[in-house]
């Protein structure tokens, strides 16, 4: 988990009974695990930008505690701010990787639907929220919609 005096800097307070869907991320980043990308959001990252989770091949992070909500839809405190759970998929370039780091981000989404009964029509890409931004990038590449993705790859 990250400092929790940089908290405010990425999101704010909320129930975690709010939590009602899950948004898919891509760093778009191919030099940093999940490890390094925490470290990097805890010392050095300016932004307001945060997650709840960062995916790799090797591990699930949890960054951010769940009952705060965290800027990740480029839209303020909307409803995908306020009410979903933000997971960032660590990109590769190597395919293995990449596809090893989906298969750990669907088995957390797995246990978030669980955990919070999210139904898989609550289950959204960074673009739904903000089509201008082409993210996550590579889901998009092969499954054009978050819809898609749930049917295709996540029943599999």
């Amino acid at each position: 988990m990250i400092n929790p005096n940089k908290y405010e800097q990425y999101g704010f307070p909320r129930q975690e009974e709010d939590i009602q869907g899950i948004t898919i991320h891509e760093t778009h980043n191919y030099e940093m695990n999940a490890e390094e990308l925490e470290d990097y959001m805890n010392t050095k990252q300016k932004t307001s930008q945060g997650t709840h989770y960062f995916v790799d091949w090797d591990e699930v992070r949890q960054v951010m505690p769940l009952d705060y909500a965290v800027y990740h839809t480029g839209k303020g405190k909307d409803w995908g701010c306020r009410y979903t759970v933000a997971i960032e998929i660590v990109d590769s370039l190597q395919d293995e990787l990449f596809e090893r780091a989906v298969d750990n981000t669907i088995a957390l989404i797995h246990q978030l639907q669980d955990t919070y009964a999210i139904p898989n029509d609550m289950i959204f890409f960074h673009n739904d929220w903000d089509n201008k931004t082409y993210c996550p990038h590579k889901l998009l590449d092969d499954y054009k919609t978050s819809t898609n993705f749930v049917y295709q790859r996540m029943e599999d």
